[in-house]
């Protein structure tokens, strides 16, 4: 029998946490927003590479990204490399549409946590974001 992931039964209440959303396609991070508003997690929002690493050196607070990897201008494995460089704490989840051979350890030599494929399902994201923030020593 498959695994559902249900974040009813972790109880999530993040409403301590703030998270960085890096999307440049406004009705994928409408869904991830919708998706999050349970938690109660704070959510940011940047549409480039660019803002995404001149948030998270302005912003303390920031626990984790979720980092589109194809963006306009720089992409999120160089934004990711660079908020690394800024802030090793934050925990960085790749998400992308392309699946390709490789893909993945493209993401981790990048500095990524962990990745999520689109199209995202809920369960599975929160599933995935307490489990990187219980890995990087966070309480979730």
């Amino acid at each position: 029998m498959k695994q559902i992931f249900d974040p009813s039964n972790f109880n999530v209440n993040w409403d301590y946490r703030t998270m960085l959303i890096v999307e440049d396609v406004e009705p994928n991070f409408r869904h991830l927003q919708k998706a999050l508003k349970p938690t109660k997690a704070i959510i940011l929002h940047a549409k480039t590479g660019n803002e995404a690493i001149d948030i998270c050196a302005t912003n303390a607070n920031i626990d984790l990204v979720l980092m589109d990897l194809h963006l306009p201008g720089i992409n999120g494995y160089v934004a990711t490399r660079e908020i690394k460089k800024i802030r090793q704490d934050i925990t960085v989840i790749a998400q992308t549409a392309f699946v390709f051979s490789g893909e993945k350890q493209k993401c981790f030599d990048a500095g990524c946590d962990d990745y999520i494929a689109k199209p995202i399902r809920s369960e599975e994201l929160i599933y995935k974001i307490r489990t990187c923030l219980i890995d990087s020593g966070k309480e979730a």
